[in-house]
């Protein structure tokens, strides 16, 4: 007899709600013989005694249930969906216990529409009879909207149905308020963002119920501010932050909201939802960062590898100077040495003892003897820093310096060698580097200055991961070798390493695990856009929480359409 999985049509266009299709027939006829199913009347039929929505004629469906995107009465709804609170007091009071003796009542009562609205109407009450045809038991309503009611005169309709294909279809939030900002009426779009199925469902609810704590109340307190001023907010930019922390942007324009007879009762707004906007402009401020940022770093660049040019001169000019100094003590010590022999001969031989003293005497105050063997060590450790800065100065300059934007063939071990120099002072007192790479590595077809980008990352990436561990020293590796076509760069850690959730997105750009202002999520992106999009690679990843991470950069050897990748 009934089958709460479909609805029928009826003969005038009606919904049922839980009634099979004989049903449905059977009530227009019995509606149709009380004459319900004109173009006044609204039917509705409940199963009894559960008083769920079995039939709702035309009328009834245009009155109670304006069509919005998600439903209209169905099986879904009770009598209490479809009358006002003061209604459902005199329903168990009255009606109820005069269908149980007589099975029928009349009276007037407020039904409601599915968006809150009230409808006075004189309605009749009446249970079916066994006589009816029916089998089971229903509880049939008749109700003629009050002659008085607004939405009886053709202008009411016709502003109903206006407000209600507004509400209905609008993508906007479009929602009325009382004084205290409960919901009174809001826009399907609204109802269906709050996660409601219906839209009665939100009458009586505030923003607290949905949103975060600090929107909610930067919106009450702005509806309360008009409503003691009666001056409007037009287009005020709100962050809004849900319930479950997610975050949406909104132009909002709040209003006062007066009665018919002029009266403020609430306020009334219109939000449109500019979160992409917001996205799209954030993403152009980062992008105008970091062209500027690129513009200073290029400049930073252009600068470092002049510095890099003037340094390199004198220093070469002190390791010079500091060698010559070498060879002349070595031509000095010599000459020492004969000194040292000639002493040893001339003791005993009293003509010259004063001045062999004399000479003993001075080299003894000057410590010849450290100074032979310490001078010598001095201008070893002396060259071997003077090198060490050339070497720093040789990177910085190779590092600096832009090379060509289409891929050359480069030495991709020199590059990592240059790298490895410049971004010292990340790594030092960190880490210890266990460097392998392949000596027979051949020349890759690539953008050089790219590449050193993306091995810069990768070790700064690592340095900071073995630091943010108790470990006081910890260990990168960077290694090279062939892989088929390929050539494959490796940079591992003994960092804190990543669970798998976060592995899953450290790609994305933004995405970043460091707080606020260490990190602005665009490394790895970019480092993936370059050996990807640019290269025609592609990039590894290995993780595991407490053991670190290795990252695995694939370049193919010879050039190859990244487009096509």
């Amino acid at each position: 007899m009934i089958d709460n999985g479909k609805d029928y049509g009826a003969p005038d266009g009606g919904v049922c709600g839980t009634a099979d299709a004989r049903l449905v027939q059977c009530m227009s006829s019995l509606l149709e013989g009380r004459g319900v199913l004109g173009d006044s009347s609204l039917g509705l039929v409940f199963s009894y005694p559960d008083l769920r929505v079995a039939f709702v004629n035309a009328i009834g469906q245009k009155i109670l249930s304006p069509v919005f995107e998600g439903g209209s009465l169905s099986e879904d709804f009770v009598l209490s969906d479809v009358v006002s609170l003061q209604s459902r007091r005199i329903f168990d009071s009255q009606v109820f216990p005069m269908l149980q003796v007589s099975g029928a009542w009349s009276g007037t009562l407020t039904l409601r529409d599915l968006w809150g609205g009230d409808i006075p109407a004189e309605v009749t009450f009446w249970r079916n009879s066994p006589d009816d045809g029916l089998e089971g038991r229903y509880l049939f309503l008749q109700g003629e909207p009050l002659t008085h009611s607004t939405f009886k005169t053709m202008r009411g309709w016709k502003e109903r149905e206006l407000l209600f294909a507004l509400l209905g279809h609008t993508k906007d939030a479009i929602y009325f308020k009382d004084k205290e900002s409960r919901f009174l009426r809001a826009s399907d779009s609204l109802i269906r963002r709050f996660g409601l199925k219906y839209p009665h469902e939100v009458i009586g609810k505030t923003d607290f119920h949905f949103f975060g704590v600090a929107h909610a109340s930067a919106s009450y307190e702005d509806e309360q501010r008009i409503l003691e001023t009666g001056e409007p907010i037009l287009d005020k930019e709100e962050k809004e932050v849900w319930g479950d922390q997610s975050v949406t942007w909104a132009s909002t324009t709040k209003l006062p909201f007066y009665d018919a007879e002029g009266n403020l009762v609430g306020t009334f707004g219109i939000s449109r939802d500019i979160t992409r906007k917001k996205c799209e402009e954030e993403v152009r401020k980062d992008l105008e960062l970091r062209l500027q940022l690129a513009q200073r770093l290029e400049a930073i660049g252009s600068l470092a590898a002049g510095v890099a040019h003037e340094i390199n001169t004198p220093t070469q000019f002190v390791a010079d100077n500091v060698k010559f100094l070498g060879d002349a003590f070595a031509d000095i010590g010599n000459v020492f040495s004969c000194v040292d022999s000639l002493l040893n001969r001339v003791k005993g031989i009293q003509e010259v003892d004063a001045e062999r003293v004399a000479l003993e005497e001075a080299m003894e105050l000057a410590d010849m003897g450290f100074l032979k063997e310490e001078i010598p060590q001095t201008i070893e450790q002396s060259l071997a820093g003077l090198g060490q800065i050339a070497k720093i100065v040789g990177s910085m300059k190779e590092f600096s310096y832009p090379s060509s934007p289409e891929k050359t063939k480069s030495d991709l071990n020199r590059a990592i060698e240059n790298t490895l120099n410049v971004s010292r002072n990340e790594w030092k007192g960190v880490a210890e580097i266990d460097l392998q790479l392949d000596a027979d590595l051949p020349e890759v077809s690539c953008i050089v200055d790219q590449v050193n980008q993306v091995v810069l990352n990768l070790l700064v990436n690592a340095a900071h991961a073995i630091a943010a561990t108790d470990s006081r020293v910890g260990a990168i590796g960077l290694k090279t070798r062939v892989e088929g076509t390929c050539v494959c760069i490796e940079v591992s850690d003994t960092g804190i390493g990543m669970a798998e959730e976060v592995k899953s997105r450290i790609f994305e750009p933004f995405f970043t695990t460091k707080d606020v202002g260490k990190g602005t999520g665009q490394g790895l992106a970019m480092v993936r856009n370059i050996v990807v999009n640019t290269h025609g690679g592609r990039i590894d990843c290995e993780s595991e929480v407490g053991k670190g991470s290795t990252f695995r950069v694939f370049l193919p050897i010879e050039d190859v359409d990244s487009s096509a990748v």
